[in-house]
């Protein structure tokens, strides 16, 4: 075999291979898959005729798996609350740039990386894409890594920011059979409350307050603590949650010492049962959105259903009355007023519950 690990569990995988003169080289690389892919190169390189060996000793700077590697537990892990997002996305990244040199990246290489991308997700997930990419190369030239940006030529796609998508009672329905009783738990908490992704599946037990009735978040998207109101429903799904005496975690990982991987969550159990509920045009941050329309089925003037487009702009403002238990199930009345502002959050709709 062409890859070994040189010291077993270090992750530090090193290439073996025989040069065009019959001279056996050997190359620290980096992550396994990362080693089977440069032997590969080495390979062909070789059978092609285009193997320098002088080359190899005269590198600059790094590479990017390394630097990918150096980025995440330097600087990411230490500074940003979307290292684990970034992790995820670094997967990608290092399928396409791993095995280069940071200086052998080009501006080419990434509109090629780009333009590919684009044909299988959204142009935002793209940006973010693009963004992480310039970050790794930012700190790497201000860490003396590499003196060159392909970054920094490149433009990112203009995102609709318009677009708002709900889940509608005939999608829940059909949806509903194709998630497990287990797991449909979690996308009833996300409609029935509203909370981002990261603040759900990042939930500890300490942070649910049963008396009160509320959920502190004490880290939003703003940095600043909120606190989000629980309906009947949630109480009654965290009340019957075996992790209560079990794991620190609301929704925690099979091991109930870290919280569940929300992006293996929906890759895995999510998104497969859209695909078979033939729900199109639809991701979890949607369940977001459908929060605000919980209370008395409020629709704005522009939406169309299933394959409409939710303004913000033209949102209700909704103020249920105190009695605070309103599911998606629920047929309480409440009372809808035209907007006071130009844009519904989750947290005016707090607010507004508890002015009622």
């Amino acid at each position: 075999m062409g890859w070994f690990e040189k010291e077993k569990g270090s992750d530090e995988w090193w290439i073996r291979y025989a040069d065009q003169y019959g001279h056996i080289r050997r190359e620290k690389v980096g992550s396994k898959s990362l080693a089977k892919k440069v032997y590969q190169k080495r390979k062909t390189e070789i059978r092609e005729n285009r193997f320098f060996p002088e080359r190899l000793g005269h590198r600059k700077d790094m590479l990017f798996a390394d630097m990918s590697k150096l980025y995440l537990e330097d600087h990411s892990k230490v500074n940003k609350r979307s290292y684990v997002t970034d992790c995820y996305v670094m997967t990608r990244l290092n399928e396409t740039f791993g095995s280069k040199a940071l200086s052998e990246i080009t501006t080419q290489d990434v509109e090629r990386f780009k333009g590919h991308l684009a044909q299988s997700v959204a142009p935002a997930t793209v940006n973010r894409h693009l963004a992480l990419l310039s970050g790794i190369f930012n700190k790497a030239a201000a860490w003396g890594k590499t003196k060159l940006n392909p970054i920094k030529d490149i433009k990112p796609f203009k995102e609709n920011n318009e677009r708002v998508r709900y889940l509608t009672e005939e999608e829940e329905l059909i949806l509903r059979p194709q998630i497990p009783d287990q797991h449909w738990l979690k996308v009833e908490v996300a409609i029935n409350t509203g909370l981002r992704r990261g603040e759900q599946f990042g939930l500890k037990w300490p942070e649910i307050n049963f008396p009160t009735r509320t959920i502190t978040i004490r880290r939003s998207k703003s940095g600043e603590m909120r606190h989000v109101r629980m309906n009947d429903r949630v109480m009654e799904i965290f009340r019957g949650l075996p992790s209560r005496l079990k794991s620190g975690w609301v929704f925690p990982s099979e091991t109930g010492q870290t919280p569940l991987d929300a992006n293996n969550f929906i890759n895995r159990v999510f998104n497969p049962a859209l695909e078979r509920a033939n729900i199109s045009d639809f991701r979890w941050h949607d369940l977001r959105h459908t929060f605000p329309f919980n209370y008395g089925r409020c629709r704005p003037a522009n939406a169309s259903g299933a394959d409409g487009a939710q303004d913000h702009k033209d949102d209700c403002s909704i103020q249920p009355s105190f009695s605070d238990s309103y599911p998606r199930s629920s047929q309480q009345t409440v009372r809808i007023e035209p907007a006071s502002s130009t844009r519904t959050s989750t947290d005016e709709v707090n607010q507004s519950r508890r002015r009622g």
